[in-house]
């Protein structure tokens, strides 16, 4: 079902409200030159807290009785769900008016926004069918999906031969018409959200894979991050400098609560760092540098996931493909150290490509869900199969509701699938 939408963020009208952003700098504080000459700090496009969200959802009631009648290590199937949005014809020939953004290659983690009540969803696919630079937010008890940012094009259809201006070059980088980040491929496992900015943030890795004709210059190898605001509907980046941090695909971007900062990981031939980002000043501190990671079977190599733990401030990392051994690490934030906690056969592939991981602050575990969901029990080292009590996992997105304390998969076919941990109500 689609619900008709309506935009009603605070300071936008209709014609400015898809993404004004002509892009920031880390170095003058995150600032953002909007289209009427003004400039908004990043923390102050923060959001107004669930209550303030836009769009406003109205709850459906069948489907928070289902979600809240779940018992222990129960789970169910809500109903099809539906979507809300300026979702474009060419979305619809893709069935997103009815499924969603459904998950997408290297494009599965799907982040919780607290303040929100809300989980966003962005990334483009590896190749076909399409290339969309979209951003999505599900809402559980309203069982919708909404489009927030309406895509700037299919970037599998733009080439170097481009002739229409898709894109614009702003302080030296290339950003879309509406300030967005162009055809910035998947997110990998490089996408978090910062409360205290109100901000997606997605670190790029591959950018301009079209090839689109441009004469930007970024600093090569080096980190490069946009932040998307959801109630603002808009895009700001921060500039890269010699000084940024190594920067690269297939990593690793955690927001630590109570740190009110940002960790991103990297081990790649680019350079190699584990450092945190403080929004109060837009600026990146090394915590490990490159003599420290590279070479060091304590460090998870890239293509691997991760969940941060708050209650023990250790980030939980896995890396493992079908055939081989799959490795579970941690990082003890506290101590700035990795460690290799477990290497063995018998346990979930981790790998951004196929399947998600979070953090269960109930059982007070890592989650992986590919072909089956599994537990990593902290204290015995071990990783075990969870046999729920209804539906099993299906593959797809994986969020974990902080507010109604499930577990939630999208399965890609336009049902939300919920569950429950053991001792959690």
């Amino acid at each position: 079902m689609v619900i008709p939408f309506a935009w009603a963020a605070a300071g936008c009208s209709e014609d400015s409200a898809p993404g004004a952003a002509a892009g920031g700098n880390a170095d003058t504080g995150g600032t953002t030159a909007t289209t009427d000459g003004s400039a908004d700090a990043g923390a102050a496009d923060g959001g107004a807290g669930a209550a303030g969200i836009q769009p406003p959802l109205d709850p459906d009631p069948a489907v928070v009785a289902i979600v809240e009648s779940l018992g222990p290590n129960e789970s169910a199937y809500l109903p099809q769900l539906s979507t809300t949005g300026p979702i474009n014809a060419e979305m619809q020939s893709y069935d997103m008016h009815v499924r969603g953004p459904r998950r997408r290659d290297y494009s599965l983690k799907w982040v919780w926004a607290a303040d929100r009540r809300r989980a966003l969803f962005c990334g483009e696919n590896a190749g076909v069918p399409h290339r969309f630079n979209d951003v999505w937010e599900y809402d559980l008890a309203a069982n919708t999906w909404v489009l927030l940012y309406e895509p700037d094009a299919d970037f599998n259809k733009l080439n170097s031969n481009t002739s229409q201006p898709y894109g614009t070059i702003v302080g030296g980088y290339l950003l879309t018409m509406k300030g967005g980040p162009f055809d910035p491929v998947h997110s990998w496992w490089q996408i978090s959200y910062e409360p205290n900015m109100g901000a997606l943030l997605w670190v790029m890795g591959n950018y301009n894979k079209c090839g689109y004709p441009d004469w930007s210059v970024p600093v090569w190898g080096k980190l490069w991050m946009f932040a998307y605001y959801p109630n603002k509907n808009r895009w700001e980046h921060f500039g890269v400098s010699n000084d940024s941090p190594p920067g690269q695909n297939a990593s690793i971007l955690e927001y630590l609560p109570g740190r009110n900062k940002v960790l991103w990981y990297t081990n790649s031939w680019k350079g190699s760092t584990t450092s945190l980002f403080d929004h109060t000043t837009a600026a990146w501190t090394e915590q490990v540098g490159e003599a420290d990671i590279d070479g060091n079977p304590s460090c998870p190599s890239t293509e691997a996931v991760a969940a941060y733990a708050p209650d023990r401030d250790v980030v939980f990392a896995h890396r493992g493909d079908e055939g081989s051994t799959r490795v579970t690490y941690s990082y003890d934030v506290a101590a700035h150290e990795w460690s290799r906690l477990l290497s063995t056969t018998d346990a979930p592939v981790g790998h951004d490509a196929k399947g998600g991981m979070v953090y269960d602050p109930i059982t007070k575990s890592p989650l992986i869900n590919y072909n089956g969901l599994w537990s990593y029990s902290v204290g015995d080292n071990a990783w075990s199969v969870i046999t729920p009590n209804g539906p099993a996992a299906p593959n797809g997105l994986m969020c974990f509701n902080l507010q109604y304390n499930v577990l939630m998969i999208d399965n890609s076919q336009g049902r939300i699938w919920v569950y429950r941990p053991k001792g959690g109500r």
